[in-house]
């Protein structure tokens, strides 16, 4: 693995102890320090912490603060995943799904995602649920799907309460609870997710789990909109032919005045 490692040429010289561990290494990363946080990750991995690698090997792959390095990349995914790093097995576990650097194969994919999802790592919950779900390299399940989702949720997942939001809207695998949907719905619209932003405007729309209100419901469909969502544009467009002028100046100031919570980003 040292040979890997040196083969990087990312570090001149080795790091120091005080950089040795992988919370140093987030936060020179926070702060784009991108040669300290590299040497960070790296002497922490030495060290026996195999979130190192993991992190190491993102910066790789995403070509954070150096050229993009695809197969030492994976080479670090799986040292990560070797030595224990949910993480790394996670997002290892994804490359196989995806078939980029390695070869296609769900069923070693499958077993990586899984693997981390036991290890309770929030993406491998979520991405062990999506498996489940389309019974890519495990038998179909969307009962259990739907119990991975729930764990994800637990951990704050975005796109799993999304998803469990959606089958209790449809009581889809699970009971029905419109209401529990909208809380969660309205968890992601908070953090300006695009797709919970667009369900509070159908919710607001059709009255289904909250008190009809077709202003809100513009003014999340703008919000929406404004976030890319494919769908929200024309749903706004739609609804404004049936609003009085005085109710879309309304609708866009309260579009205009809404902020989001502080985001917290899933890594994959």
């Amino acid at each position: 693995m040292k040979k890997i490692i040196i083969a990087l040429s990312l570090l001149a010289t080795m790091a120091t102890p005080s950089l040795a561990d992988v919370k140093n290494g987030l936060d020179h990363l926070n702060k784009r320090e991108f040669e300290q946080a590299s040497k960070s990750f790296i002497t922490a991995f030495e060290k026996g912490e195999a979130d190192g690698a993991f992190y190491m090997a993102r910066m790789l792959e995403l070509g954070m603060g150096v050229k993009p390095d695809m197969k030492s990349a994976i080479a670090l995914y799986i040292a990560g995943s070797e030595k224990g790093s949910a993480s790394a097995k996670n997002r290892l576990g994804l490359l196989h799904i995806e078939g980029v650097g390695v070869l296609q194969d769900y069923a070693q994919g499958s077993k990586l995602i899984c693997a981390s999802a036991e290890a309770g790592d929030v993406n491998g919950l979520f991405n062990c649920g999506t498996l489940y779900d389309q019974g890519k390299g495990v038998e179909k399940d969307p009962k259990k799907a739907i119990s991975y989702y729930q764990k994800a949720v637990a951990k704050g997942h975005i796109a799993a309460k999304n998803l469990l939001a959606v089958a209790l809207f449809q009581g889809k695998h699970v009971n029905k609870d419109p209401v529990k949907a909208l809380k969660l719905f309205e968890d992601t619209a908070n953090l300006g997710n695009p797709v919970g932003l667009y369900s509070i405007a159908q919710a607001y729309l059709t009255g289904n789990g909250v008190k009809k209100d077709l202003v809100k419901a513009h003014a999340y469909f703008n919000l929406a909109a404004s976030r890319q969502h494919p769908a929200a544009a024309g749903a706004r467009i739609e609804l404004e032919k049936s609003l009085k002028p005085a109710d879309v100046l309304k609708a866009q100031q309260i579009a205009r005045e809404w902020r989001p919570s502080k985001v917290k980003s899933d890594k994959k």
